[in-house]
């Protein structure tokens, strides 16, 4: 194979609880011999979306973040704001009667490091994060509340900047990937940059459709990447 072959979804800007019926319903109802399924969303409203093991009691005392409607992912990691920014998901059904357990980081790398190649044709000083905001569990303390004010190693920045986080959740009917891709900073988050801070002269490409069509495109390369290898006792194994 060398393109995906796959079902692509670009769903209108919907409310954030049905947003999450659908990547619920795509995992849940996920077959063997399904497709991989990609999709690309947004936001009716700017929604403050929860990490699955986080509580709305930790939200930050910023009021405007407490004005915020919330909605609960089903995926880990921090809240995001979803406001000038695009949201992807991906579904890989279970192919094996014993699925495996924890992430799968050949998915985490080869989607983020797709869009490290795409950015930095574009010029940017695009990579992939050194640092790991992780350990602070370690040490007792709490990550920071928001998404991309953490880091881990397989997250996407321009020059120190996050720019694109992803999460996972597996089911026993497949494996579920969210991202977040921030194209603006959001007035609810203003600390926050977007790529189109960071990068002045790409302000032009501001419609989020632009990005949008950006996003289809790179992730489905990233993508293609995974049919070079197989899937065997439930994870993506490299083909001899």
């Amino acid at each position: 194979m060398t393109a995906m072959q796959g079902l692509v979804i670009l769903d209108p800007p919907l409310s954030g609880a049905r947003n999450m019926e659908i990547d619920e319903a795509l995992l849940q109802n996920a077959k063997p011999d399904w497709p991989i399924v990609l999709r690309i969303y947004r936001w009716q409203e700017p929604t403050l979306s929860l990490g699955h093991f986080q509580k709305i009691e930790e939200r930050e005392s910023s009021s405007k973040l407490m004005e915020l409607p919330w909605v609960r992912r089903r995926t880990g990691g921090g809240a995001i704001v979803h406001d000038q920014e695009l949201t992807y998901s991906i579904v890989i059904p279970n192919r094996e009667a014993k699925p495996a357990k924890g992430h799968n980081e050949l998915l985490y790398r080869a989607i983020h490091l797709q869009f490290v190649i795409e950015l930095c044709k574009l010029g940017l000083d695009a990579k992939l994060s050194e640092t790991c905001t992780c350990k602070l569990n370690s040490e007792g303390k709490a990550e920071p509340f928001l998404c991309f004010s953490r880091r881990s190693p397989v997250d996407l920045i321009v020059g120190s900047d996050k720019i694109m986080g992803s999460a996972q959740r597996r089911s026993s009917s497949g494996l579920l990937q969210h991202g977040s891709f921030l194209v603006r900073r959001s007035e609810s988050a203003p600390h926050l940059p977007g790529l189109l801070d960071l990068a002045e002269e790409l302000a032009s490409r501001a419609s989020l459709t632009d990005w949008e069509s950006f996003l289809v495109a790179t992730l489905k390369n990233g993508v293609d990447k995974l049919l070079q290898v197989q899937w065997r006792n439930g994870k993506l194994t490299e083909l001899c």
